[in-house]
């Protein structure tokens, strides 16, 4: 059985133990997090650097030489929580791989503990009176988010116990949203039930961002209901929450569900522009998911997805060369075999501009193998036009190599209009070349 661990709460780790608060630097806090992903992964601890805001999971690695019923000291805890608070009011901004090594250990044991033990160590850390008040509510936070990951409706009953202890509202709030989230990752009814009833004694914790954390949740499981969710919440911003949701599917049959969910939502939103708008954003997210599955992978799921024609658009459109891919090719052959001529030749256009703009030797070194017709002119048309502002030369070479007729002559006159005409030189040159092909 997987443990997912919330992104959040490795960053909030540090910041709990160390005291951070909001006035700290950002480069400083991406720094220490990504230092601490690198720890995360020596202890089997994985994640998707496409997907930041998404669960990490960690994998089963072994527990052979622990006990079951492994206890956390917690006087352990505070002496760490006390050295890494000495070690930020001497100066220290981020920790040494030692303290990430300790920090990570002690998440690794605390992830084995059961709500008793949970709410002892709470109960030792809310006594010890040589912690700040803010130090004590932060390693309190840091408890129950632990045990959400495992037991979410255990920490909501602890967090309710407890709450009085959280002055900062700040970290009430993570310590809810985080509950509340992996909560609705399971159960999401019962989350939502929940949410119902206690609303009111947390109101003021209680935001946008909750609830975009519990659609999120509920959308790895149940992505239909956490489009109902949407509603259900009265959210400000739907766009995030539809969003969530689409990232939210990471495999075929997740995509697939997603998309059935999508279509159910869809049904629903009554004004058409608005309806549109959704359906292409979402499907624009299920396209980019695709694409890190690989080629194979996603051209079977397509294959058995059934899009319609406007969704099969809406995907095309939501296609991204990714960087040092080798399917990048496969992808404009897929768009030229799957797209009616008209919006195949448009989308075509599109996606191998982009791919140019970001990796010209690799759309470049395709094209030269890409077999002849209507996919590879399209192809090069869109290279030589993208090209053509600060290679105009190679430009004209590849828009030569088209058959002679309409779409060669326009692909030459796109390349004069946009020849570098920055010294008289360049000048000079453009004129040639319009000369040589008839340009006026």
């Amino acid at each position: 059985m997987t443990k997912p661990i919330v992104a959040s709460v490795v960053i909030l780790a540090v910041g709990a133990a160390v005291g951070w608060r909001e006035q700290q630097q950002l480069a400083a806090v991406r720094q220490t997090h990504l230092q601490l992903l690198d720890a995360a992964a020596q202890l089997g601890i994985t994640f998707d650097p496409a997907h930041p805001a998404v669960p990490l999971k960690q994998t089963k690695h072994e527990r052979a030489g622990r006990e079951a019923g492994v206890q956390l000291a917690a006087a352990e805890f505070i002496a760490f929580a006390q050295e890494m608070t000495a070690y930020k009011e001497a100066g220290g901004n981020q920790l040494d791989a030692g303290m990430q090594q300790r920090l990570m250990e002690f998440m690794d044991r605390m992830m084995v503990l059961n709500s008793a033990q949970f709410k002892a160590l709470i109960t030792e850390v809310a006594a010890n009176q040589d912690l700040k008040d803010e130090i004590r509510q932060d390693l309190i936070g840091f408890c129950i988010m632990t045990l959400a990951n495992e037991q979410p409706q255990a920490a909501l009953v602890i967090f309710a116990e407890s709450s009085a202890l959280f002055t900062d509202a700040r970290v009430g709030a993570r310590v809810l949203a985080t509950s509340l989230a992996c909560w609705a990752k399971d159960d999401p009814l019962a989350a939502l039930k929940w949410l119902r009833h206690d609303a009111g004694k947390y109101a003021a914790l209680i935001s946008e961002d909750t609830k975009l954390g519990m659609i999120s949740g509920a959308a790895v499981q149940y992505p239909k209901f956490a489009f109902k969710l949407i509603a259900e919440l009265d959210l400000k911003d739907s766009d995030h929450a539809i969003q969530g949701v689409v990232e939210a599917a990471d495999t075929p049959p997740q995509r697939s569900a997603t998309l059935a969910g999508l279509r159910s939502y869809l049904a629903t939103v009554t004004d058409e522009t608005a309806r549109d708008a959704i359906a292409s954003r979402a499907i624009h997210g299920l396209a980019f998911g695709s694409m890190r599955d690989g080629f194979e992978s996603a051209s079977q799921w397509l294959a058995s997805a059934g899009l319609t024609p406007a969704e099969l658009a809406d995907f095309a459109d939501g296609l991204t060369p990714l960087a040092k891919s080798p399917d990048t090719g496969r992808w404009v052959e897929w768009l030229g075999a799957t797209l009616p001529p008209d919006l195949a030749e448009e989308k075509i256009h599109n996606f191998v501009s982009t791919w140019t703009l970001n990796d010209c030797q690799a759309a470049g070194k395709w094209l030269g193998s890409a077999a002849d017709g209507p996919v590879r002119n399209a192809a090069i048309r869109a290279y030589a036009e993208t090209v053509a502002s600060y290679e105009p030369e190679v430009a004209a070479q590849w828009a030569l190599t088209l058959p002679p007729g309409d779409e060669r002559d326009a692909t030459l006159k796109q390349i004069h209009a946009s020849w570098p005409k920055s010294d008289p030189a360049a000048i000079e040159a453009a004129a040639a070349f319009a000369k040589e092909h008839g340009i006026e």
